[in-house]
């Protein structure tokens, strides 16, 4: 023991000696290296503008009116009939006014029967070729309205003194399956032939999973042997004000969803009457796992593609978060830092983990036996349903509390901005908005595409209609509308595409 104090003595009179006689220099030289690093990481952020894609503000083009038209009136329809997940009725109702508005594009096209009431269509190529199919979806079911509608019947598709069709289903996604048909039909009448097959599946059940929709659908092409080589569907789209600036549009585009898991946790208590409650009841031991998992988010990381979407994103940034973005791999730890509080960023670095629901005691003088919630958490790649789970234990492993899987879906595959589909759908959008940048990016939301990815490596999700972070914000909430002109330029675009493809 006295060799250690010994040898710590000796370590402190060593230091205390170098400091006094070059202590003065040792700071100096720090002062000068933090303020060149310093002064580097300011010029690479304002030089970043040099290499990377700049935008302005978009230009305000005029759809065709008669195709427009013809599209506002088939998405009026589309939104009278209140397909709500689980309603049959309504979806036969629907899918009748489908066969009877395009009769042509059914005629045409090869009509595949599917389970339930979702519709799989082939758009056959005359000629030979070597090319891989491609897949287009949507769905035709809508959540409940809500709350909030005020006067404005959700369900009623009228246009307000703006020029906006309203209705539940306007932008999530009737808007994609009528702008789909429309096109379609338009390119029909055109006379234009494919030059590879185009396949077309509109699901009935996307807003509770899928499961009877675009999973059957999926497992009848394996069953046929079919491949694709890009699926799009709904996800990312054109918003007028990236990272809410006005003067930077960017068209999102959505390469990857993070997976959707629900745990349900139940701790254990004494039950009896609230006059005399144990030290921790089950309530109390809840809460006290509830705040342990919100206090604790798994470690944040840096996918590669949200470090390309950081970066494309870099010239919409204010100072503080484009200095962290242009000097990574440097600033990573700040980058964390300075976007933990921004909610539409921080889900792209981890894991995320929210209770949504609670249940504890039937009176307000009973101490229940038992106390649930539920965890939602929203899973990165890299991490697994299992992995968080295991996580999720560990911080509650000295609690009475249980935790039990309820929905697993694990994250998706990354699509590759290297495809060829990928640079035909950037290519459409540099036709259609010159100077827009595509950014890629990961959806914390998931889709009917995750279906499919058994029949294809690249599953893009992109719809090609023009909003502003508050028309996308209306989505599964009250006032859903989208613009008459919006629509008409969405149809356009996807003619556009189906012939780029």
């Amino acid at each position: 023991m006295s060799f250690l104090r010994n040898l710590y003595a000796w370590l402190v009179i060593t230091r205390s000696n170098f400091m006094a006689v070059f202590g003065g220099w040792v700071s100096f030289v720090l002062f000068v290296f933090i303020a060149v690093c310093l002064i580097v990481g300011i010029a690479r952020t304002l030089l970043a503008g040099r290499h990377l894609k700049r935008s302005s503000p978009l230009k305000r083009m005029t759809p065709d009116p008669e195709l427009t038209k013809h599209a506002v009136e088939s998405l009026q329809a589309a939104i009278r009939i209140p397909t709500v997940s689980g309603d049959k009725v309504a979806m036969d109702k629907l899918r009748d006014y489908l066969d009877e508005r395009y009769a042509d594009v059914f005629e045409e096209l090869q009509f595949l029967p599917t389970t339930g009431a979702s519709l799989l269509l082939r758009w056959k190529t005359k000629g030979k070729t070597d090319k891989l199919p491609i897949l287009f979806c949507g769905h035709m079911d809508v959540v409940p309205p809500g709350d909030g509608w005020g006067d404005v019947d959700p369900f009623a598709g009228e246009i307000d003194e703006e020029g906006y069709i309203v209705g539940r289903g306007a932008i999530d996604c009737k808007n994609v399956v009528i702008g789909l048909f429309e096109a379609i039909q338009s390119l029909l009448k055109e006379g234009y032939t494919p030059t590879r097959d185009i396949w077309f599946a509109f699901g009935h059940d996307e807003e509770i999973g899928g499961a009877e929709g675009a999973a059957k659908i999926s497992e009848l092409l394996q069953k046929r042997g079919v491949r694709f080589e890009t699926v799009i569907d709904e996800g990312g789209y054109i918003t007028e004000e990236h990272f809410g600036r006005k003067r930077f549009p960017a068209a999102l585009i959505g390469v990857g969803e993070k997976g959707c898991t629900y745990f349900k946790l139940t701790a254990h208590g004494q039950a009896g009457h609230s006059s005399v409650p144990p030290r921790h009841s089950a309530v109390g031991i809840l809460a006290e796992a509830i705040c342990r998992i919100e206090a604790a988010p798994p470690k944040a990381r840096l996918l590669d593609v949200i470090e390309e979407n950081m970066e494309r994103s870099a010239p919409a940034m204010r100072f503080l978060h484009r200095f962290t973005v242009c000097n990574l791999p440097f600033s990573k730890p700040l980058l964390y830092r300075v976007f933990r509080d921004v909610p539409t960023i921080n889900p792209f670095f981890r894991t995320t983990f929210a209770c949504t629901q609670v249940k504890g005691s039937s009176a307000p003088n009973v101490l229940p036996g038992t106390a649930e919630a539920v965890v939602n958490a929203r899973i990165l790649q890299g991490d697994t349903p299992k992995s968080i789970r295991k996580y999720l234990q560990s911080l509650v492993a000295d609690l009475d509390i249980e935790i039990e899987p309820m929905l697993e879906t694990p994250a998706s595959a990354i699509a590759s901005t290297d495809s060829a589909a990928y640079k035909a759908i950037c290519a459409v959008i540099e036709e259609k908005y010159p100077g827009l940048p595509c950014i890629p990016g990961i959806q914390t939301i998931t889709t009917d595409s995750r279906h499919y990815e058994p029949v294809c490596d690249n599953i893009f999700k992109f719809m090609p209609f023009v909003m502003d972070s508050e028309i996308y914000g209306r989505m599964h909430n009250a006032g859903e509308k989208i613009h008459q002109s919006c629509l008409g330029l969405g149809v356009e675009f996807y003619k556009s595409l189906i012939r780029g493809l």
